[in-house]
């Protein structure tokens, strides 16, 4: 539906007040309300109509940016939208921190190495030059007779970029003496970070909200699992899959596959509503329901570049690889990349495109996988580990 005009030009304004006082002169001069005609070509009347017509031009632009902004399925300010969803109980979801585990190894075997709290550990710059931190918070142990102990870490920023796939944690900032080797793993996360809800997703939680107020639908699921932040998509399965009566949310979080303390979180919204202040008999009692993570389909990703003469080769892996990461975090942390969604399968295409798009790749050849892998209707392909080699691309 287009949307009403409901602003004036300020030529349409001036149209519209000087042809009204030609219309009513006569008349106002007859009841003695005007001496005389007045002249509305020049003079102090023309400049105090002008100065009329330019603050009714400015009440007009302000009616059409009100309405604009009244109506949450166009609203484009921040405040506006944050209003419209409190109005319907759904706040705006607030950026939080990536919390997880890291590993600390060393060489040796014998004496215990003291890990403190407080210890940095960073990944190597990205393509654009990003590098995430991590801190420690708790002090642990390398114990005698081991070669490594795994320390919970918490991002230094807030947002969904710290939620960084497997093997990209590598250096350690702060010396520990003992520790030759940190890294991640790719179920690394125990809470997943998350930027702030940007507007977009906000209106559609605001619709979903008022979709989901006939009954227990696919939509108060769905509604119910967004509020949480985190959660950047949900599938929902309402067409009894495991049974008559049953109902599967499957949720998937800003790193991928959701942690447990993020499924945790969305079992306890759909149990209250998404009202966890208020007390509520239980969980939808029409349904058995179950919210749980894609099935993971892990994909170690390797390859071979051929790069063009005159590119810096490092420079060129490292746009590659991140462009290639990219597509397993949501939101992308790199432009013209969409990220994988729940049951979308992953075509060698789709990973070739991707690394095309860097410039200084003539060819690459993949080493694996080597065909296209499907995934399950409520699965989700995540990033076990990726690796380039490089050629100098030859004359053709």
């Amino acid at each position: 539906m287009p949307t009403p005009q409901l602003s004036k030009t300020l030529d349409e304004v001036r149209s519209m007040v000087f042809g009204h006082v030609e219309d009513v002169q006569e008349e106002y001069a007859a009841k003695g309300w005007l001496p005389r005609r007045l002249n509305l070509n020049k003079g102090v009347v023309r400049g105090l109509l002008e100065i009329f017509c330019w603050g009714l031009y400015q009440l007009y632009q302000l009616l059409a940016a009100v309405f604009v902004q009244a109506a949450p399925t166009e609203a484009t300010d921040e405040a506006w939208m944050e209003w419209h969803a409190e109005q319907v109980e759904a706040p705006r979801k607030q950026a939080t921190k990536a919390v997880g585990i890291v590993r600390f190894a060393r060489t040796a075997t014998s004496g215990n190495t003291p890990i403190p709290a407080g210890r940095i550990v960073r990944t190597l710059p990205d393509g654009s030059g990003n590098v995430y931190r991590f801190v420690t918070t708790a002090g642990a142990v390398i114990a005698d007779g081991t070669n490594e102990v795994a320390v919970p870490v918490v991002a230094e920023e807030y947002g969904a970029a710290s939620n960084v796939s497997a093997g990209q944690i590598t250096e350690l900032v702060t010396t520990v003496p003992g520790v030759d080797i940190v890294g991640n793993s790719a179920d690394w996360l125990t809470s997943e970070g998350a930027d702030l809800e940007t507007l977009e997703k906000l209106r559609e939680r605001y619709i979903l909200r008022w979709l989901g107020n006939n009954g227990m639908t696919k939509y108060a699921y769905a509604s119910w699992a967004l509020s949480v932040a985190g959660v950047v998509a949900v599938k929902v399965l309402d067409q009894h899959p495991r049974g008559q009566g049953t109902v599967d949310a499957i949720v998937k979080g800003s790193a991928g596959i959701p942690t447990d303390t993020l499924l945790g979180l969305v079992r306890a919204a759909v149990a209250t509503g998404a009202k966890p202040e208020e007390v509520q008999a239980g969980p939808p009692i029409n349904d058995d329901w179950e919210v749980r993570g894609p099935q993971p389909l892990s994909l170690a990703i390797a390859g071979e570049l051929e790069i063009k003469p005159g590119y810096h080769v490092d420079t060129v892996v490292a746009l590659a690889e991140q462009r290639v990461r990219a597509i397993f975090t949501d939101p992308a942390t790199v432009a013209g990349v969409i990220p994988l969604q729940i049951g979308e399968d992953v075509p060698l295409d789709r990973l070739t495109g991707v690394v095309m798009a860097v410039e200084g790749v003539k060819r690459v050849n993949w080493t694996s996988p080597v065909a296209d892998q499907v995934v399950a209707d409520d699965g989700l392909a995540v990033l076990e580990s990726l690796a380039f080699t490089t050629v100098e691309a030859g004359e053709e």
